[in-house]
Parts: C-alpha cells; structure tokens; sequence
C-alpha cells in the first residue's frame, strides 16, 4: 500500500498522477492523497497501513515541505521509507533531506517502489 501527494503549497499533479497510475498498475494499492498534503495527512497516512510514502513538488518554493514531511514522519515513530521526486528535486536534494529514495521520473518510481520495499 503506498500513499501518494503533492506536498503542500504545489497544486501540481501530473506527474504524481502518472506515478500513480504506474504504480497501479504495477500492482500496488495506492491512496491518492491529492494536492497540497499537509505533513499531517502523510503521517496519517503511514499510520494508516502505508507502507512507502511518496512526495511530489513542481516548485522549488514548496520543496522543502519535503523535509517538514520526513521530519514529521520520523518524530511520529513511524519506520516506513520516503520517495520523492518531481522536476526540480535531485537525488542530492533527496539525500540531503533524509528522504529514503528518489525517482527521476514515473517509469523509474515503480523500480524504486519494488526496491524501497524489497519486492526485486
């Protein structure tokens, strides 16, 4: 089960929508939590039965909602991996905020998916 959004202040959604319909049909269930997800809804999420949380942002200014997100999901206890993308974010970027992986585009989220949660 993997809980999908567009993290908050992005109203952006193609490509979390492609991601999402890629990982559909790859085989996993998705919740689609939309655009503008607070940090609170992706905790929620993950208590929920999330298994993999994945972020989108389009903007450089709502990227760093990213970090408010895996910092919120650490303090919350919950031991689920994080996956972000989106144009401006970067494996550099991903690193840098602790998130526990990164996909350059849709296509490359599903291999990145099936590693995070060790179905290779």
């Amino acid at each position: 089960k993997v809980s999908i959004g567009t993290v908050k202040g992005d109203l952006h959604d193609i490509g979390k929508n492609l991601v999402a319909m890629l990982l559909k049909g790859a085989g996993f269930e998705v919740m689609d939590l939309k655009i503008d997800v607070t940090a609170e809804a992706f905790v929620e999420s993950a208590k929920s039965g999330s298994q993999l949380i994945c972020l989108s942002a389009l903007l450089t200014t709502t990227m760093p909602q990213m970090k408010v997100i895996v910092d919120a999901i650490k303090e919350a206890g919950l031991d689920i991996p994080v996956m972000v993308g989106g144009a401006p974010v970067t494996q550099g970027y991903a690193d840098e905020i602790g998130a526990s992986g990164y996909a350059a585009d849709a296509a490359s989220a599903v291999d990145k998916a099936r590693e995070l949660l060790k179905l290779n």
